[in-house]
Parts: structure tokens; C-alpha cells; sequence
């Protein structure tokens, strides 16, 4: 196992009398970019919020570079280097692209409140880097000419961007994406998947859901796939796409009543 490995073995998240995830286990390498796929409704968000404390999990193992992370808060897991995006878009629409970015690297700052208060120079400082880190994102995610741009007032398209480019900016290991395709047109998709190979290209994990199986055939180097919280089959896409399991999940098996 590498040391920025995930490993979740055996997870079970309940919500009441549902088991939503049911005695999962996979393992995601460094440098992968890891595909978790299956039918609406299949447990797939409720996975990456076990992983990222939104939801801990009441059975199993969530390892991260060899730790325990299954009961941490979900702050102390970014500080770890998991970040993720979300399947609805989370941003904050009434400021500015740049501002949307810088406020992914609060968690990166070393100053207490008191230091900004009274911007004293280590503050200063710090401000700069962080403002450094921004510019790059939005340098990287071809974002420069928007940054002063309102939020709301941009296309969805460019919206998805801004939050990868705000993910991004907290320097993650590991790059969670719920559905980053969703809603977007053909040219987009093709720019998201040139995308998430410039960043596996930084030696970033990526992890990610999505529904739109060419995007996830063409990028996953490994697939995990469940249903009804469990796992039905894993391996690669070639290996996936053959699978009569898998099959029958997406389109049901030649005995079901239509």
C-alpha cells in the first residue's frame, strides 16, 4: 500500500432502517483517477461523504496515508489534503470568481483572526501567498479574464470551473468529484476531461463519480461499481463495460417486467 493510498474496507453507513452503503471496500492508488459508478440512487455521494466526514460511517475503515480518518471532522480532513466538489454547485454567487477561489485557502492560513484584524506583516504575507496560489488557479482553469466577475452572473459551464479552481486552490492529494460533467455541453466535457489529466499530471489522486459513461470510460484507469450500497464489480473500463453484472444494474436483465 503507498503511503497516499485510500483504503475503505468493509464501510457500512445506515440511515435509519436503510443501509445506504453495505460492506463496501476499495482501494483508490496514488495518482489514480478512480471511477465510482453505478445506477441512480446506488450510494455513490453517500460513499464520498463517509470518506469526507460529512457522514461518518458506522462500520468498517476509512484509511488515508495509513490513517484513520473515519470519525475526524470534515475540516480535519481537508487539512489532510481530501477536498471535494459537490453534485449541486456550492458556490457563493454575489462575489466575485477570485473571491470564490481565495475562499478555499482560509483553511491554508497559518494566522490567527487578530493577525488580519490589525494586518500586521505576517499577515500581509500570508494574504500575498494566498492570492499568489489564486492567480494560478485561475491561470490553470483559464479563469483570468472572469475574475472580477460575478458568480451568478456567468454560464453554468464556467460556474463548474470555479469550483474545481477553489477545490484546486486548497492544494488537495486527493480531488473528489460528484458529477463534474453534470449539465454540461459536448465542448465542455471535452475540456473537463482535458482537465482532470492536467491535473492527475500534478500528481493529484482524483476520485470521482459521474453518470456520463464515454467521460468515465475514456479517463477512469479503475472502476468501482455499486448497487444498492454494494459492490457488483470492479476493474478496469474494458473489464466494466463487459460485465453482465454491471449490465443488468444499468439496464436490467432480460426477466424484468417493463
Amino acid at each position: 500500500m503507498a503511503s497516499n493510498d485510500l483504503v475503505l474496507t468493509n464501510v457500512t453507513k445506515r440511515f435509519g432502517g436503510l443501509v445506504a452503503v453495505d460492506d463496501l471496500s476499495f482501494t483508490v492508488q496514488q495518482g489514480q483517477i478512480y471511477g465510482l459508478i453505478g445506477p441512480n440512487g446506488a450510494g455513490k455521494t453517500t460513499v464520498f461523504n463517509c470518506i469526507t466526514g460529512i457522514h461518518p460511517c458506522e462500520e468498517g475503515s476509512v484509511l488515508w496515508c495509513g490513517e484513520e480518518i473515519r470519525l475526524l471532522p470534515t475540516h480535519k480532513i481537508v487539512q489532510m489534503g481530501i477536498v471535494r466538489t459537490f453534485q449541486t454547485i456550492r458556490l457563493f454567487g454575489q462575489m466575485s470568481v477570485a473571491e470564490n477561489v481565495m475562499s478555499g485557502r482560509h483553511i491554508k492560513s497559518s494566522q490567527s483572526w487578530w493577525n488580519g484584524i490589525i494586518h500586521t506583516p505576517s499577515s500581509k504575507r500570508d494574504e500575498t501567498a494566498n492570492w499568489q496560489v489564486v492567480f494560478e488557479m485561475l491561470d490553470f482553469f483559464d479563469l483570468t479574464e472572469f475574475a472580477a466577475s460575478t458568480v451568478s452572473s456567468l454560464p453554468y459551464g464556467i460556474q463548474r470551473r470555479v469550483e474545481m479552481a477553489r477545490a484546486m486552490a486548497v492544494e488537495p492529494k486527493l480531488l473528489i468529484l460528484d458529477e463534474p460533467a453534470a449539465g454540461l455541453n459536448d465542448n465542455e466535457t471535452q475540456t473537463l476531461i482535458e482537465t482532470i489529466y492536467r491535473i492527475r499530471d500534478k500528481g493529484i489522486t482524483i476520485l470521482l463519480i459521474e453518470h456520463d459513461m464515454d467521460l468515465v470510460m475514456e479517463v477512469t484507469e479503475y472502476l468501482t461499481v455499486i448497487n444498492f450500497g454494494s459492490k457488483i464489480a470492479e476493474g478496469n473500463p474494458g473489464e466494466i463495460q463487459e460485465n453482465p453484472a454491471v449490465i443488468e444494474a444499468y439496464l436490467g436483465s432480460e426477466d424484468d417486467d417493463f
